[in-house]
């Protein structure tokens, strides 16, 4: 199963490398292919590199992808991380 959400960084100081790698850990409970795309970008959620390959700043809008078993487990706790994202 695939599921896909639009999501906007609001975290005034983006997708830096602590929480990159907050959500590559969170990323890897998962089964699922988790994968954000920014622009013509794409980066796999499991690891960090790729994450900060993104270069997201506070109003970037990112197209969330999860493909697998747990997808709608996976999605809804991705979903929850960007809202509760800390500097």
């Amino acid at each position: 199963m695939l599921r896909e959400a639009i999501i906007e960084i609001k975290e005034s100081s983006g997708l830096h490398a602590r929480p990159a790698a907050e959500l590559a850990v969170l990323a890897k409970k998962f089964k699922s292919s988790i994968t954000l795309q920014f622009e013509s970008k794409e980066a796999n959620a499991k690891s960090v590199i790729n994450l900060l390959t993104l270069g997201l700043k506070k109003g970037s809008v990112i197209n969330l992808k999860v493909e697998g078993d747990d997808c709608e487990d996976a999605i809804r706790e991705v979903i929850q991380f960007f809202k509760y994202i800390h500097p």
